[in-house]
């Protein structure tokens, strides 16, 4: 009885310990992978024409556990008329990225992307952060929100 008594008020007192901690102290994991826009060349409420060369400054933070043997990249892309799917034409616009945190130029010129048919408007696009995993094959482990360019009224 006494030995059920003692590691009962044990487990009370960490319990106590635990709830006396900080929100998440004990809890919390890594941070996870991200990315975000710092700067964009585009004035705000313009549209861009097909002459437009994109150029923005993003910083992303690659997270601890993240792992690849093809690597990681930086790209921009742009939404298709298929809500499902953004896409860009060749590989500029990807930058092969070997730093786990860091401040980056991305410049993409709307000229390869602006007659595509399958080309959303107003035009929308992402920056994203790639875990390669095979040569030409990747997946998305950060993303900014949607960049949506339309004239202001």
């Amino acid at each position: 009885m006494k030995k059920q008594l003692t590691a009962w008020l044990c487990a009370l007192l960490g319990a106590a310990l635990m709830a006396s901690a900080p929100v998440g102290a004990a809890r919390q994991g890594p941070a996870p992978s991200s990315i975000e826009l710092l700067v964009l060349n585009q004035p705000p409420c313009t549209v861009p024409t097909s002459q437009s060369v994109f150029k923005a400054k993003v910083v992303y933070t690659i997270a601890g556990p993240e792992q690849s043997e093809h690597g990681f990249a930086v790209s921009i892309k742009f939404q298709s008329t298929d809500p499902r799917m953004t896409f860009s034409s060749g590989q500029q616009g990807v930058i092969s990225v070997s730093s786990r945190h860091d401040t980056l130029t991305v410049e993409y010129p709307l000229a390869r992307i602006w007659a595509n048919p399958r080309l959303k408007r107003p035009l929308t696009c992402y920056f994203y952060l790639h875990r390669n995993t095979a040569p030409g094959r990747s997946t998305v482990i950060a993303q900014t929100p949607p960049i949506v360019f339309r004239e202001c009224l």
